[in-house]
């Protein structure tokens, strides 16, 4: 499958590492012109999503670099408590989480606008968290559950420009080994390289997903779609 990204202006939060960094580099691959915008060593551009003044400014260094932004992927992310129950889980513990997961994503399109050609594509990171939850993920859910909805609102709010998420299920990257450990060495428990998701973001910013727009790409190997009917 063709992509024509060729040549395409991309900027992608949270690309110094896990699935960032697999973006970035698939599009590198598809010999696009990427610029990483992250707060962690590696970046092109260091920024915090959160702080809103920096990351307009190395939203404008990188779209004045490039002469425009053609596909912008929001990858930046954190996990929050994960494994607390909702008794121990304070309202600074969500703050934190929708700052990053939400407001940050929603900033970084607001900033990117601007510079965006028209067929332009954004192509943000949800989660499976957003359809299905786990004891002790309340924030985290929650925040991936407003990624989708918030999808959907900038689709409508910005004529011309496609707006999409990505949905993986559990993604074996730094993050994930931090939160969850050698579970994910269990073979009978699935789980996606972050390669695998850089794939399905190149889809979606691509034109050959042209008619898609405002959706959500669950990609969980299935589980969700299985009844809980005892057969």
């Amino acid at each position: 499958m063709r992509t024509d990204l060729a040549g395409k202006a991309v900027v992608v939060t949270g690309g110094a590492s896990g699935i960032g960094l697999a973006c970035a580099r698939a599009f590198r691959a598809e010999g696009a012109r990427v610029a990483v915008i992250d707060r962690a060593p590696g970046a092109d551009v260091r920024a915090d999503v959160t702080d809103e003044a920096a990351l307009a400014a190395a939203v404008e260094t990188v779209a004045r670099g490039f002469g425009g932004l053609d596909v912008v992927v929001g990858c930046a992310g954190i996990s929050g408590p994960i494994g607390t129950p909702l008794a121990a889980i304070t309202a600074a513990d969500v703050a934190a989480v929708l700052a990053v997961n939400v407001t940050g994503q929603l900033l970084l399109v607001k900033h990117a606008r601007p510079w965006l050609a028209d067929g332009g594509a954004v192509v943000l990171l949800g989660s499976d968290s957003a359809f299905t939850a786990a004891p002790g993920m309340v924030p985290y859910c929650a925040s991936k559950g407003a990624v989708v909805a918030l999808t959907r609102a900038l689709a409508v709010e910005l004529p011309g420009i496609r707006v999409n998420c990505v949905c993986p299920s559990v993604v074996d990257t730094p993050m994930a080994r931090a939160d969850l450990g050698d579970v994910l060495d269990d073979p009978a428990f699935p789980v996606q390289a972050a390669a695998d998701v850089a794939r399905q973001v190149l889809f979606l910013a691509s034109p050959a997903s042209r008619p898609v727009n405002g959706q959500a790409l669950l990609a969980d190997f299935g589980l969700s779609a299985r009844s809980a009917f005892p057969a």
